[in-house]
């Protein structure tokens, strides 16, 4: 005897109801059908899709062409903003317009108040249906898939220098869950590479928690930090306020010094030093160890 538990409300693990059959053909012949990955996985397979797709896109988007984080975007005027300083975002676009990003005006004012107020108020993106916004590409890109997703996916958005410039947009356009989701992922990912950047997207973005770890970070690998890209296409007054985040009365210590007092082991100074020294090469013992029994001699004297 087979019983259709459909009609109790029962539907299994698939949660997706299969469509209704005979009771006479057998089980394996059902038809199967796809279940679904959520509502942001089924959108996200109509983003930045032409109309020509059936995706029913109404509305394009560009950006700046390249995506790389050169010093003419990543020290423009745009990412200089702030909240309660926004410059006209909607600047007409010139040969450095990246391909058209093909979205939804649906989805856009659903989720992108900034949008939303845009498109009631018929501006000119209203009659031509595109826009333009002065950021990279691939941090635009990933701030349109994030409203379809409501996610920052690793695979999607890889580079650190795009999760900043998403801060800077979470900021700019008050969006707060994004920026909770771009502070989550640039905390635990902080690097030698991206640190200066952080830094600086962090103060841009008011993120003063942020911005304090990126800091520290930079001083703790000063050495490393400096000779990184990132840390070349900061401003100069970014450059004197970076130098500055270090105490009055702190000093820079050399690699052979910091080895000595454990910081290159991770510990604070007074640990780990010996242990470290006592890991030096046998031939830079062999050479140095007349002085180091000169050395002793003199503390026994």
């Amino acid at each position: 005897m087979e019983i259709d538990l459909r009609h109790y409300g029962l539907l299994g693990n698939s949660y997706t109801p299969e469509p209704r059959t005979e009771t006479t053909r057998q089980s394996a012949e059902r038809t199967v059908v796809q279940v679904s990955k959520g509502l942001g996985a089924d959108l996200a397979r109509l983003f930045n899709q032409p109309p020509e797709n059936g995706s029913g896109t109404d509305f394009t988007i560009t950006a700046l062409k390249d995506g790389e984080w050169d010093d003419d975007e990543l020290m423009s005027s745009s990412m200089m903003r702030t909240g309660n300083q926004q410059q006209d975002n909607w600047l007409s676009p010139d040969a450095t317009t990246s391909p058209p990003i093909h979205v939804h005006k649906l989805i856009l004012q659903a989720r992108w108040p900034h949008f939303a107020r845009l498109y009631k108020s018929q501006m000119v993106e209203f009659q031509t249906k595109k826009m333009h916004i002065p950021e990279p590409y691939t941090v635009v890109k990933a701030f349109l898939y994030y409203l379809y997703t409501d996610s920052i996916h690793p695979k999607d958005c890889a580079e650190l220098n795009d999760v900043a410039g998403l801060l800077v947009i979470s900021d700019m356009y008050e969006i707060p869950h994004l920026r909770l989701l771009c502070v989550n992922r640039l905390s635990k990912e902080l690097d030698v590479e991206h640190a200066c950047i952080i830094w600086h997207c962090a103060g841009i973005a008011r993120e003063e928690w942020l911005k304090k770890c990126a800091a520290n970070f930079c001083l703790l690998h000063w050495g490393r930090v400096v000779r990184t890209q990132g840390f070349l296409q900061l401003p100069r007054a970014s450059l004197v306020e970076l130098s500055q985040e270090i105490d009055m009365e702190g000093r820079v210590v050399g690699g052979d010094e910091l080895e000595y007092v454990g910081g290159l082991g991770g510990s604070r100074f007074g640990f780990g030093g010996v242990a470290r020294k006592a890991s030096i090469s046998s031939n830079h013992t062999q050479q140095d160890g007349s002085m180091i029994d000169e050395n002793e001699e003199m503390e026994m004297s």
